[in-house]
Parts: structure tokens; sequence; C-alpha cells
């Protein structure tokens, strides 16, 4: 069964090259789920994709180039007329973030105005957890503390697709990598050390320790944008779909 993979947002999060925050659309017969959902996604989504179709939100933290975009996500479904369920898990503090996200955006909305159509919450963790369709697993990595980070891992139709988020480079992304058909790592830097994140320098150097079966870099910063000529591995455009 093929499942597909679509890079709705692949930019860091000042959109360096014009690129969307983080929108990863994975599909599969059965499953629909975005892996995180930036504050400037829906733009991007609705460019590709119906907004409609996305059952569920995997968020790997609580930065807002990866969750911030979930509030208009659900406005504008909302005024789409959706009725399914819109699930959405991530870190503990996801829920209280995005009731506070709701209540500085649009305050005259969230609140006196039922949404009109059920959407939750879910905490993601060492446990899979069905989402979307798929069965998705969280392990902790080091990026910003109050953030929340976390790598995920994604079972989907007997393949394993692991991302990330945003990390620096430690044994714990090792774990989230190891043994996946498709690593989607980020590489916000070309060869920057950086106490937030990993540098495609460091992605090279760590490639054979990741022990996955193909690699494609996104989140992309203006530094790794000038050196795109100069990657050995694959890396992501908006609106750029593979197949695992």
């Amino acid at each position: 069964m093929t499942v597909r993979v679509r890079f709705l947002g692949s930019g860091n999060a000042f959109s360096d090259g014009g690129r969307a925050n983080a929108a990863i659309h994975v599909t599969a017969p059965g499953v629909s789920l975005l892996l995180d959902c930036g504050g400037s996604a829906l733009p991007a989504i609705k460019k590709h994709v119906d907004p409609a179709t996305i059952d569920a939100v995997a968020v790997t933290h609580l930065h807002g180039d990866h969750f911030g975009g979930i509030t208009f996500l659900a406005i504008e479904q909302h005024f789409a007329g959706r009725k399914k369920p819109l699930v959405v898990g991530g870190p503990p503090s996801l829920e209280q973030r995005l009731r506070a996200e709701e209540q500085a955006l649009f305050p005259d909305f969230f609140g006196p105005t039922t949404l009109g159509f059920p959407l939750s919450t879910v905490v993601l963790g060492a446990e899979p957890t069905g989402l979307g369709g798929a069965r998705v697993t969280a392990l902790p990595v080091r990026h910003v503390r109050l953030a929340e980070p976390h790598g995920l891992r994604v079972e989907v139709a007997g393949k394993l697709i692991a991302y990330s988020g945003d990390a620096r480079f430690t044994e714990h992304l090792v774990a989230v990598a190891k043994g996946a058909d498709l690593f989607i790592c980020e590489a916000s830097f070309y060869e920057r050390d950086d106490p937030a994140h990993i540098s495609y320098r460091q992605v090279m150097e760590h490639r054979e320790e990741f022990g996955a079966k193909r690699i494609v870099l996104t989140h992309l910063g203006a530094e790794t944008l000038a050196h795109l000529s100069d990657l050995e591995l694959e890396h992501t455009i908006d609106g750029m779909s593979i197949e695992v």
C-alpha cells in the first residue's frame, strides 16, 4: 500500500525563501494526518489540499511555526461547514496553549460561538496513539524546553515515518529516526552549530547512526537555502509530494 507524504509547508519560523511554516500531510487509504500546522500553513494547505479531508493534526512542539495555524484551520473549517471531528495530538500543554491562542486571536468567536464540529486534543507519548488513521508515538528531543518538544514516529500501512520536529542532535533524535522508512529531518542551518537546531553538516555526520532508509530535509533556513546545490540528501519545497 502506498503512503503519500506532501510537504505543504517546508520553511522555518521566518519563512525564509518565501516558504510556508511547517505542515506535512500524510495520506493512505483511511489515513489523513497533518504533521504540524504552523502559523502560515493555512494558505499552503488550501493551495494543495481540501482542509475538510484532514482528520487529525500531530504537533511536534509548541512554537508558533509548528502549531500556530491550528486556530486558523479550526475557524476556517467552521465557516466551511465542517461536521466531522478534528483531533489534535501533541505535548501536555497543547490544549492550554490552543485555548490561549484562540482567546488572543478571536475572542469574539471562540467562547461566544460553538464550533460546528468536535475539536479535541490528546497528549502524545511513548505509547502509540491512534490519530487520523495512523499510529503515532512521540519521543522526547532536545530543542527549547518550554516548547515541550518531541519527535514523531508515525506508523502507516506497514511503513514507518519519523519526523524530527525541531531538535538539536542528541541520542534522543537517533531514537526517533531509528529504522524509519522515511526520516523527515529539519536542517535549519547548513553548517552552523546551534543550541536548538541540527544542521545539514550534522545530519550528514550522523547519517548512518540514524539508521533510516531515506532522509528528506525540511524546515530549511536561509543558510541552508543558499547551499541547495551542495546538498547530497533530498530536500523539500512547498507542495512537493513523495511516496513511501
